[in-house]
């Protein structure tokens, strides 16, 4: 349960963000933003609020489901499951706005949003534990913003509370660090004439 449900997390904040700006390059829209008085931060943040808001909004229907119709216990307590689904939240949507930046099409949105979602499937713990894998593979499905959902919410909701605290450092970590090469590649682009 955890897992899916972090797995839902993860690529429903992808595939929102991962449109948004592409639709708005290919519509003009861009042109309108190099004008406006609105700076590429305010931009940006105002896209993180906006998706942010429509996924927890559907991370919390998720849960009560998860938790009051299928039974899945919550033995850790809500504020850090909180905690949690905000940050696996922030760090996706980082993602997918940095997959956004950088596609050309929404059929190259989409793609690159698919095969984050296979590489989620097959290497964030989703199906074996990260553990199993050869050493030189287990630094990279790291990389992904739902192996450390997937490890943090199962010791949240399973085990009462999270094991390796490190792990929500590296969802805060690697948030800022999307939000912040999201930041500079909308900067390039808002700079550039097209």
């Amino acid at each position: 349960g955890p897992a899916v449900f972090a797995l839902v997390i993860q690529h429903l904040c992808i595939t929102v963000t991962a449109l948004s700006l592409v639709r708005e390059r290919l519509s003009g829209q861009m042109d309108r933003y190099r004008v406006a008085p609105v700076t590429s931060s305010e931009l940006l943040i105002g896209k993180y609020l906006a998706f942010g808001v429509l996924s927890l909004v559907v991370a919390a229907a998720v849960a009560a489901l998860l938790v009051g119709v299928l039974g899945v216990p919550m033995l850790g307590g809500w504020p850090t499951f909180v905690g949690i689904v905000l940050l696996l939240a922030f760090a996706s949507l980082g993602l997918g706005l940095l997959i956004s930046l950088v596609s050309d099409s929404e059929r190259q949105a989409v793609q690159l949003s698919m095969l984050v979602l296979l590489a989620s499937v097959f290497f964030s713990g989703f199906v074996l534990p990260v553990s199993d894998f050869v050493e030189w593979m287990q630094p990279l499905a790291y990389v992904l913003p739902v192996t450390h959902g997937i490890a943090t919410l199962q010791d949240t909701m399973l085990r009462g509370g999270v094991q390796e605290t490190w792990m929500l450092g590296a969802l805060a970590g690697g948030g800022l660090l999307l939000y912040a090469i999201s930041l500079l590649r909308l900067r390039r682009i808002l700079r550039r004439a097209d």
